[in-house]
């Protein structure tokens, strides 16, 4: 029988059990919440749910999403337990997956199921105590493997392994994340994530652990190396009681460290009646000696520190480490992001000139090895921001390694470039869900939340996500508050912050107060004044205060990079070189391969991208290019239209229309989405606004209309209040 294969994208979107299933996005949603899945999971899914409650037999499962390919029993388990853990993600469970011994499986819809398990239960009640009998027989004899295939995942948290040999952890450290990286790309484990692991020292009590990252197994150990003798000690600890379930030593040279990591792993996974099922073969690009092993280890280490004083000593150790091997993958994807990291000495032009090199190892890192993720997000990293490929470096990234908090941090960026917020929200959750103490998972989602106008949600999320850690808490308080335009509220958080001395935080801290006392005017603001401490990624110069000489402008639009680097700095520079009449300059660069504000003729318009259009379609427009004008609000339009089918729109989406609307001679629309942006809590302080309302280029038809007027009142009014509350303050 030759079935046809499973294609998502063609395959329409349906309910299943409440849930709503969305094959060509790889989404399913239920009761506001959103989860992305893995291609062969969603195949898996569909396989099912079409002929529901029937028995669909393995083999036929194969043919429908592997194409008929010789494919292992681990795959297709594989994505049944994924199925299974999917559905006790929401509540109330929308199916579950009934295994029928040696023919296949049948989805049951959650009121099938009801009706199912009560036909069940009428039709054995009567040899109950035979069954049970011969279950007791069976589970002395087999469990483990009978069990195998639907066992929930085990949830565990992996402890900073201790350093007993001289000189820095890093080795240790890292031997320990790479056992935790191991289990956390096995569909049979639960991990916590790393940052979050790490929050804990290598003698933390394993039932506050299990406390604060919600796991029931913690693993602990140790690392003493001296010369090339290494001896490795894992220990596997029950969370309620603290018992310990399995202990045990491994000694050897630094060149069998991989094997020993992977003995570890497995050894664990036998403990919990688990199967390694993507267990790393011992050879090819993702192994390497010793010598190098160590160095690699080291720069990870002084990566994750996030220290820019230490980037060029990463950097220098990944190099080092190419030199004994030269196809080790992750070697060359790590010196790609230490080179993004570093903190170079001629600024934006030393990041410019380095980020080809940058890119071209994270390439590298790729060819030696396709399938490593990290070298996808490491590559999605240097790519133009929102660009499609970045997009789908950064998917194929947390496909590979759908437990790295970072990676689908990473994602949840580029699908708000494509405007896909809902699921843009989703993976920061789910981040956060895996990595629930690391700062960027909280502050990104509370950070988010907070732009979409939830301020009560996003503080909420902040409080419980540092409770136990204050400088941390009253940096993304601040933050919040900055977003709505509370600018005292944000200068009173990180004042605590900056009188906390926190090495990382405090002079940030110190960094906002001064962009606060500037902004709301207290201090005298210098020429060219940006804000520093909220463009966090922003690694460009000062925005000037008057239009740039064309060589400067030139300059900044040399390149795709510089023009990426320099973008919020070619926005503002857009908008006072059309007040200077210099459109036709602006429209050039909209030709060339680089394009104008990331915008391109003929080149497909994202979401990100709106809030450049109402400009770029001003120089066109002025130019004397109207059609080309025209040709660009259009697109703009579809993707508008797209954009406020999610559930969740930021308000900056409501100003880049409100100016495009403007744009268009569509002054009471222009206005009605302003009024509602500044209702949602927006207050025109984002790096790209002009210092008034009324200097923006795009809304010089709402000039000395009442509406816009009031607009502008109430913006000078907030500000005022801020001046004043702030000076009360004393800081």
């Amino acid at each position: 029988m030759n079935l046809a294969r499973i294609n998502l994208a063609e395959t329409q979107d349906f309910n299943l059990g409440g849930l709503r299933v969305s094959p060509a996005h790889r989404q399913v949603s239920m009761n506001g919440e959103c989860r992305e899945l893995e291609p062969k999971v969603v195949q898996v899914l569909i396989a099912l749910a079409s002929v529901r409650p029937a028995v669909v037999p393995r083999d036929r499962l194969i043919e429908q999403c592997w194409d008929g390919r010789i494919v292992g029993d681990d795959a297709l388990n594989r994505c049944i337990v994924a199925v299974r853990h999917l559905a006790k993600q929401f509540s109330p469970e929308p199916f579950e997956i009934e295994t029928v011994p040696r023919v296949g499986y049948s989805l049951i819809e959650r009121d099938e199921g009801k009706q199912r398990a009560a036909l069940k239960w009428s039709k054995v009640a009567a040899g109950l105590l035979i069954v049970l009998a011969l279950v007791a027989g069976l589970l002395a004899v087999a469990a483990p493997r009978i069990f195998q295939d639907d066992a929930a995942p085990a949830s565990i948290a992996l402890l900073p392994f201790r350093n007993l040999s001289s000189g820095d952890s890093y080795f240790a450290e890292g031997i320990g994340e790479e056992i935790l990286g191991q289990l956390s790309r096995e569909p049979q484990f639960r991990v916590a994530g790393r940052a979050s692991s790490s929050e804990f020292g290598p003698d933390a009590d394993a039932r506050e652990v299990a406390r604060r990252l919600k796991v029931d197994y913690v693993v602990e150990g140790s690392v003493r190396r001296q010369g090339d003798q290494v001896r490795v000690n894992a220990d596997l600890l029950r969370a309620s009681d603290g018992s310990r379930l399995w202990s045990d030593s491994y000694d050897g040279k630094i060149d069998d460290i991989f094997a020993i990591q992977k003995q570890i792993g497995g050894a664990i996974a036998g403990a919990l009646r688990r199967k390694l099922i993507q267990a790393p073969a011992l050879s090819g690009p993702l192994v390497t000696n010793g010598e190098a092993y160590n160095l690699y280890l080291t720069a990870r280490g002084l990566i994750r520190t996030r220290n820019r004083d230490v980037f060029v000593t990463s950097s220098n150790l990944l190099r080092d480490a190419i030199k004994i091997d030269p196809n080790y993958a992750p070697a060359w994807a790590s010196l790609a992001e230490s080179i993004y990291l570093e903190d170079h000495p001629d600024g934006s032009n030393g990041f410019i000139a380095a980020l080809p090199r940058a890119k071209a190892y994270a390439r590298h890192a790729l060819r030696l090895a396709p399938n490593l993720a990290e070298g996808h997000r490491v590559l999605a990293l240097l790519l133009p921001y929102g660009s499609p490929e970045a997009l789908s470096h950064l998917r194929r990234a947390v496909e590979l390694d759908p437990n790295s908090a970072e990676a689908l941090l990473g994602l949840g960026s580029g699908l708000a470039a494509a405007g896909q917020f809902d699921a843009e929200m989703a993976a920061y959750r789910r981040a956060r869900e895996l990595d629930p103490l690391w700062f960027r998972t909280t502050g990104q989602l509370a950070i988010r939340l907070a732009e979409t106008g939830q301020r009560t949600q996003a503080e909420a999320i902040g409080n419980r996500g540092f409770a136990n850690n204050q400088p941390n808490l009253h940096i993304i308080l601040g933050r919040i508050a900055w977003i709505f335009g509370d600018f005292s509220e944000a200068a009173r958080h990180w004042s605590i912050t900056a009188r906390s001395n926190s090495p990382r935080w405090s002079p940030r801290a110190r960094m906002g107060v001064a962009d606060v006392r500037m902004i709301v005017g207290i201090d005298p603001t210098p020429p060219g004044y940006k804000p520093a401490f909220v463009t966090v990624h922003q690694r460009s110069d000062v925005i000037a205060s008057s239009p740039p000489a064309p060589a400067v402008w030139r300059d900044h639009n040399r390149n795709a990079e510089a023009a990426d680097v320099y973008r919020d700095d070619n926005h503002v520079a857009a908008k006072l070189m059309l007040k200077a009449g210099r459109a036709r300059e602006l429209a050039a660069m909209y030709d060339s391969p680089v394009g104008l504000l990331s915008l391109r003729s003929n080149a497909p318009l994202r979401v990100d991208q709106l809030h450049e259009v109402a400009v770029v379609a001003l120089a066109l427009r002025q130019a004397g290019r109207a059609a080309d004008a025209i040709r660009l609000l259009n697109h703009a339009n579809a993707a508008i239209r797209a954009a406020y089918r999610q559930r969740t729109i930021p308000f900056a989406l409501d100003v880049d229309v409100a100016t495009i609307r403007a744009v268009q001679g569509k002054g009471d629309e222009a206005l009605s989405m302003l009024e509602r942006a500044v209702g949602r809590g927006w207050t025109s302080s984002d790096t790209t606004d002009l210092a008034d309302l009324a200097d923006e280029p795009a809304l010089a038809p709402l000039r000395g209309q009442p509406r816009f007027e009031r607009i502008r009142a109430r913006l000078a009014a907030h500000l005022a209040q801020e001046r004043a509350e702030t000076i009360a303050l004393r800081i």
